[in-house]
């Protein structure tokens, strides 16, 4: 099924079928079977999990909780945001795209599609609450409501000392990383706290905790995290729990990224760079995008029901959080 949003924000649907991407690790084509939120027999699934252990030969896959769950993920036509979008309809969900990349938006829906998932999207401002609004009740309107969001939109531009970098940076950082985290969750919230139900997974960076060269970047991130535990602590009593991924440095896959991505307008790192950056990291290797996945749909998840308030650093131990 597709659908097509209407009022003011431009409408997305897939185009004709994309370049074929190996997705096939992502989606196995079957939705597994929703579990109720509060399962009326425990034991039941004790049992079950004791004869996966008795039976090695046995195979058994974690029942996330997701399927025909309505997940909105900004920023989800490129690199991190377009493995999220992947790894929650393999769980099943019902996938909706928010990006200004009308193309790659469209080639990642295709690509869900293709694999057998559920997909579209929709071409909006997420730093423009009024437009937002409007997407939001057209997606709960045509789609159903929102159980699951995504902060992930961000942006960064070229790493420097704070007294090299131009002001007019400031307020790009600040309305590109953080903005878009209170218009979403603003546009949501209301309907999640009337429901008694909701996630709500904010990816923000490692840059959070304070590194060099990335000073206004790291700020704006740490105010995700600050924003993040807020709503955890303020709306956890309607059953809405709040999360944190911070990423690490993630080096994108080619044809994972659209025209707009920063990472395709000077971001980009020299091989030098990245090995020294490599070199800082315990594990000695860099995360990947589909290690920022997984972290971001086991915190949306029922495996996840009692965490909230929770900042995880996807790193390799570059970072570790108390």
């Amino acid at each position: 099924m597709r659908w097509a949003f209407t009022a003011s924000v431009m409408a997305c649907r897939p185009c004709a079928k994309a370049a074929a991407w190996p997705i096939s690790r992502y989606l196995s084509g079957s939705s597994p079977q929703a579990v109720p939120a509060s399962d009326p027999d425990p034991l039941q699934h004790d049992q079950a999990d004791l004869a996966f252990l008795l039976n090695p030969g046995a195979k058994a896959k974690m029942d996330l909780q997701l399927a025909d769950k309505t997940v909105l993920v900004t920023g989800a036509a490129s690199n991190i945001g377009r493995a999220i979008a992947l790894k929650f309809a393999a769980e099943g969900a019902n996938v909706v795209i928010l990006d200004l990349d009308r193309a790659q938006s469209e080639k990642t829906v295709q690509d869900i599609q293709d694999a057998g998932g559920r997909a579209t999207c929709a071409v909006v401002d997420v730093t423009d609450a009024e437009a937002v609004a409007i997407t939001i009740a057209d997606i709960v309107n045509s789609v159903g409501p929102v159980d699951v969001l995504v902060n992930n939109v961000g942006w960064s531009g070229k790493m420097g000392y704070f007294l090299d970098i131009d002001p007019a940076r400031w307020d790009k950082a600040y309305r590109l990383n953080l903005l878009p985290v209170f218009t979403m969750t603003r546009a949501v919230l209301p309907a999640m706290v009337a429901r008694r139900q909701g996630a709500i997974v904010s990816v923000a960076s490692d840059t959070g905790f304070g590194m060099t060269h990335t000073s206004e970047y790291g700020a704006v991130k740490a105010g995700v995290m600050n924003f993040s535990r807020s709503i955890a602590i303020e709306y956890g009593r309607y059953n809405i729990r709040s999360n944190v991924v911070c990423p690490g440095l993630v080096i994108p896959q080619a044809g994972d990224m659209g025209a707009g991505s920063f990472w395709n307008n000077g971001i980009g790192y020299s091989e030098k760079e990245i090995g020294v950056l490599e070199a800082q990291v315990p594990m000695r290797v860099l995360p990947s995008a589909n290690d920022i996945a997984d972290a971001t749909v086991f915190f949306a998840s029922g495996a996840a029901r009692i965490l909230t308030g929770q900042v995880l650093s996807v790193s390799g131990g570059y970072q570790m959080p108390r």
